[in-house]
């Protein structure tokens, strides 16, 4: 009897709360039910994609398109990719750029798109993928990334650096987040 009475008392003590504990679960409790319903009603901002500068292979519409479709793969569910559309930009969007870089495939150094041969023997060219994140129309970050890829609409290497840099700009550890950070840091020190 005696070691079943200390085990009543053991657990009996083990969930005694103190006055500040039980203060802050109290406040928990009203706080956590608002916070939830908010954010279960609140759909995850959607991003605008739009291509600045072309890629050899892919049209200009279709390049929309199809880094709005690898920037989902990146499996940001705080976020939602849509090609643009108009003329005018999206207060929230992406812009992508792509630039080809001096190719050295041999003896001569190209600057130029490649040859027909290149594309046909699956040639992959070193290009700089730059994308800029904007939020209600103000500039927020930029990240630049080095890939070699072929062009094309059904480029893997493409798709896979699409990916990539969108989690180095949206993800949990990416630049926004990083910047973001920063100015709540500032603006709670003033």
């Amino acid at each position: 009897m005696q070691f079943g009475a200390s085990i009543i008392g053991f657990c009996y003590r083990s969930y005694r709360l103190s006055l500040p504990h039980a203060a802050l679960v109290a406040l928990w409790a009203l706080i956590s039910p608002w916070q939830l319903g908010s954010t279960a009603a609140a759909a995850p901002p959607t991003l605008q994609v739009t291509s600045l500068h072309g890629l050899l292979g892919v049209h200009h519409s279709a390049l929309s398109r199809f880094l709005a479709a690898h920037m989902a793969d990146a499996g940001l569910a705080d976020w939602r990719f849509e090609p643009a559309t108009g003329d005018s930009p999206a207060a929230d969007r992406v812009e992508w750029s792509f630039k080809l870089n001096p190719y050295a495939g041999g003896g001569v150094r190209n600057v130029g798109p490649p040859s027909m041969n290149e594309r046909r023997l699956g040639v992959r060219r070193p290009v700089t993928i730059e994308a800029r994140l904007y939020i209600n129309g103000e500039y927020q970050t930029l990240v630049e990334a080095q890939a070699l890829v072929q062009g094309g609409p059904d480029d893997p290497d493409l798709a896979a650096a699409v990916a990539a840099a969108t989690k180095d700009l949206l993800g949990p550890k990416g630049a926004f987040r990083t910047i973001e950070s920063v100015r709540l840091l500032t603006q709670g020190s003033r």
